[in-house]
Formats: structure tokens, sequence, C-alpha cells
């Protein structure tokens, strides 16, 4: 991804078209590192969200909707307190960096009108929001820093803004830009520009070389390949002025892997897109959404995964222990033949040897016998050994069973923690987790009745699928709310969705069929490459298990289509109600 001083200056002359005479009517901070503010522009409300995401730095308006917390973070609240209101007066990139400054005046307690500035600083690990006063003072970020020994900085409230110190050429520097190249001598020019340059990425420098018609592999410039390439320079630096620029994406498999001011000449299919803000938010919001659901599911994924290796561990001890109480057979056998023999046994005999009458050929055994025991003695010893396996196999087989019921329980659980996507979804799975001992319930937890999560709701053709995403989801689709001439769908033999097509008493075609079904395996399997099963039946033949567990279930007379994943974005109508 080129997030570097070419793209984020396009970028930002786009945002300063349509953000200047803009007003900030609300604010919210849906993740830790991310502030989302709604604009009022041109008669229509837009969401402009700014992230200092480590991973995936941004600013740019989304259509991508997120849930709230419910209580506001402190930086929220100072944001809502000194932001909001504010009419935008200007968006501008600092010290040619990766630094976007959004000037906004607004209304202090007395009236008065105070210029903020809401600093965007995208730079990495060191990605931070900083809200600037009139006299340049910080008055709050996002990341405050006593002192920072790699940039050398200090943010904290009070303390006067500097961006932080570029080490690299400006793009304004041309007569050191010229120096610099003419002395180039070799050693990758694409890596001699990126690393001496500022603002220019891996993949920019190499689209600058093939702009400029040069070799990466060359040894040296002369005069006029550099003024070729300070043109070139140039062009780039006013690529939202030239006929070149076209806003897109780069493309595998119908997904966004990339985004660049114009199709770059490095063989990737593009999409193209109105506008480049538009590009940003298709790319980040889908690395967003992956990231953003492992940092919130990480802790309830760890306890997950302990618990089921911990019961996974237990299963296999018990079925060790299930294997040495096939000997109990043997043990009751030794007494029968110390009784049958007793008149051949002395005290003080190390062993017996006899005939095992029960078996056809009738072989000689040899039996240990504890010589300081008497023979009966002996044959009570192993008496009590035959009883004890037997007391310890059927506690065991019993224990085993519920073990094995317990993972696939708990292999449900992980498939519901994959799909999950907001917080009501993860209180649930945490509930679950909790009642089966995986999460230890706090003794001062408050017990706020938190709203039940709602599936997904797909229009397919002439009925309304519904898909469940974990086993509260899916328990409240089959029992509560499918009647009994609905299809019910669920993937063969993996723990995953329930789908619900509500079709009554009508029947669906081939086509709504195979729809429902792709749709199923999507949030069951939704990275397989090859075909799944996809088991249907009507309602009621669906029954729940008999461990009761939630959304666990038998069925009967059910048919098979295999089909491949697929998401079908263009039939999902939002959450059911």
């Amino acid at each position: 991804m080129p997030n570097d001083y070419i793209t984020l200056k396009a970028l930002t002359e786009e945002l300063s078209d349509m953000l200047v005479g803009a007003r900030i009517n609300k604010i919210y901070m849906p993740e830790k590192d991310e502030v989302t503010f709604g604009i009022h522009a041109d008669g229509e409300n837009k969401t402009l969200v700014i992230s200092a995401s480590p991973q995936n730095p941004r600013i740019h308006f989304t259509s991508v909707k997120k849930e709230n917390p419910a209580v506001a973070p402190s930086f929220s609240m100072y944001l809502r307190k000194h932001v909001s209101g504010g009419c935008i007066t200007a968006v501008k990139m600092l010290n040619e960096d990766r630094i976007i400054a959004i000037e906004a005046d607004v209304k202090n307690e007395m009236h008065d009108i105070e210029k903020i500035t809401v600093v965007a600083e995208m730079m990495g690990r060191y990605s931070n929001i900083i809200i600037v006063d009139n006299n340049g003072k910080i008055g709050s970020a996002l990341k405050q820093i006593p002192f920072d020994t790699a940039t050398k900085r200090c943010i904290i409230p009070g303390m006067t803004y500097t961006a932080p110190p570029q080490s690299k050429l400006l793009p304004s520097e041309q007569d050191k830009i010229i120096e610099y190249l003419s002395d180039y001598g070799g050693g990758g020019l694409i890596k001699y520009i990126a690393s001496g340059c500022a603002g220019y990425s891996t993949e920019t420098a190499a689209q600058l070389l093939r702009n400029a018609s040069l070799d990466d592999a060359s040894e040296s410039l002369n005069e006029q390949e550099v003024d070729v390439l300070m043109r070139e320079m140039q062009k780039l630096l006013s690529a939202r002025s030239e006929k070149t620029y076209s806003p897109c994406c780069a493309i595998s498999d119908d997904a966004a892997t990339d985004y660049y001011i114009y199709p770059y000449d490095n063989g990737k299919e593009y999409r193209l897109y109105p506008s480049l803000n538009g590009a940003i938010d298709d790319y980040t919001s889908a690395k967003d959404r992956i990231q953003r659901h492992a940092e919130h599911t990480s802790a309830i994924n760890k306890r997950y995964r302990n618990f089921y290796a911990k019961t996974q561990k237990k299963l296999v001890n018990c079925r060790e222990k299930l294997k040495e109480c096939d000997s109990a057979d043997y043990y009751k056998l030794c007494g029968d033949l110390i009784l049958g023999n007793i008149y051949k046994i002395k005290r003080g005999d190390g062993y017996l040897t006899a005939t095992d009458y029960t078996k056809d050929d009738c072989p000689i055994v040899k039996i240990d016998l504890d010589e300081t025991l008497s023979p009966q003695q002996c044959a009570n010893n192993y008496y009590k050994k035959y009883a004890k396996l037997k007391r310890t196999l059927t506690a065991l087989t019993a224990q085993t069973e519920q073990l094995e019921t317990l993972l696939q329980y708990l292999e449900s659980i992980g498939a519901s923690i994959r799909l999950c996507s907001d917080s009501a979804e993860i209180a649930e799975i945490e509930s679950e987790l909790e009642k089966v001992g995986a999460i230890r319930t706090r003794k001062n937890k408050i017990n706020r009745k938190a709203k039940p999560s709602r599936p997904l709701s797909y229009s397919i053709g002439r009925f309304t699928l519904l898909i469940g995403k974990n086993n509260a989801q899916n328990d409240n689709l089959t029992f509560k709310i499918a009647c009994g001439g609905d299809i019910w769908l669920h993937c063969k033999d993996i723990h995953g969705a329930h789908g619900i097509l509500q079709c009554g008493k009508e029947s669906p075609t081939e086509e709504e069929l195979l729809a429902a079904c792709e749709i199923v395996a999507y949030y069951s399997m939704p990275d397989a490459a090859e075909k799944i099963s996809i088991d249907y039946t009507k309602k009621k033949y669906v029954k729940r298990h008999p461990s009761g567990q939630p959304g666990m279930t038998i069925y009967t007379d059910y048919k098979t289509i295999t089909v491949y994943p697929r998401a079908h974005s263009d039939k999902l109508n939002q959450i059911a109600k």
C-alpha cells in the first residue's frame, strides 16, 4: 500500500474540497485508537474516520458503521467539548510528511471563536491524533508521551506541538534532490530514491522509474536522466491535476489488496473509483474488520483455546484409563483359578501354574501370588482389583461421553468466535464459556440485561434467509423464530451457522435453495477452496440435542447439496429484527 506523501497529498486535496466549510456535528470513538466525526457538508451527513492504529493508520470518509462503546473514552469527551460544532476552515499537510491537519473554528464557553487543529499523524506505530489550540499548544492527544527517545518529542497537554523530525530530503528541496540523484552510484535506484527522498514508498519509486523509462539496475544517472526524474516527480506531486489521476484499488479474487492514485504499471488488475476516499475505504475497511475482530476476540479466544486443550487432554486421559479397564476380566479369572486350585497352593508360593478352561485351547497360565498372604487372601486381592476396575469403567464411560459432548459444543463455540462481529455477540459467547467453566464468573460482576444479538437477514428470491452466527442466535432461530414448514440448513459434519429459509408452505426454487446453501457454507467455512456439503430439511424434523446445549441439534429426513461458499453481499438486507 503506497501510504506515502504522494498518495496522502492527493487525499488531502480531495478532503479539502469536501471538508472546507463543513460542520462537525458528532464525535465518537468506536475503537480505542480511532475517532469518527459526523460531518454535515453540502446538505448531507457523512462520516469521517481518523485511525491511529499501528497496522492501519488512515483518514477518509467511510460508509462503515461501527458500534460505539457504552461509556465514552476521556479523549472522546475532550473532543466533544472542544471540537464539536466546529466549522472546518482548512485541511492541509504538515512538514511535507504523513501528517494531515484539519483546522476548525469552534466557539468556546464564552462564545468566542477559537481555532482548533486536529492533527492526524499516520506513521505506523508512531501514529497519533493530537489536538492543538490556537496558540500551537497541545490540548490533548490520543497517545500522550512524556518523552520519546526515538522521535525526540514530548506529547503532553501544554507542550508546544512540533512535527516529527524528517531525516529524508523533503519534496520542496529540489536543489538538494537533484544533487542527491546526481550522486547515485548504483546498488538499486528504487531503494536509493525511497530511502533518501521523503514521500516515496518502494512501489511509488518503482512507478516513478517506469514513468521516466529508467532501469533500477542503472549504475549512475546523467544530467538528462536526472531532469527526466525531476519532471516525473513533479507530475506525481501534482497528481490530482494530471490527466492520469484515477483513484483505484488493486484487485485479487474480487477483493481490494492496495489503493493507488492511478493504476500503476505493475501487472495488477485494478478497480476504478470516483474518489480516492472511496478506494481507501474499500481497502482499509476490509483490513480493519479483520484486525479489529482479532483485537476484540483475543482475550476470549485465548480462554477458549486453553479450555479446549484442557478438555481434550482430559478426554485423552480418560480413554487411556479405559484401556486399562480391559484387564478387569483377567483379574477375575486369576481369582477364580486360585480358588479352583487352592488345594495345590501352599503359603509362601510365588506363583500358580493352572489350566485356563475358559478358552477353547485350554492354555497353561502363570499367576503371580503374594508369598506373605494365604491363597484365599491372594484370590480376594484379585477380586478387589476386578471390582475397582469395573467401577472405574462405569465412571469413565460416562465421563468420556460427557467430555466428547462438551468438545463438540466447544467446537461450535469456536465457530461462533470466528463469526462474531459486535459486543453483543461476544457477550453471548462469554456467557456460554462461563457456563461450561472456561471463564470464571467475576464475583462483583454487574448483571445488566444486555440486548440479545440478532441474526443476519438475506433476501433470497421470494423469501427471507436468516443466518445465526453463534449458538444463542442458532437456538433462537431454530426453536423460536422458525415455523415447521421453513427450510432449516446446516453444514454437514461441521460446526457453523444455522440457516432458516422462511418459506412456510411454499417450496423454494432450485436457484433460491442453492443461494441459501452457499450463504450458509460461507458462514461455516468462508475460506474453503472446495465444495462443502450442506444438509437441509424442514424445521419440523429438527430436534434439540439430548445434551441440551444451545445450538446443538439432531435432524432427520434431510437432503444434501454440495456448494462453494459465497457471501452474496448484494442480497444482505440488514440485521434481522
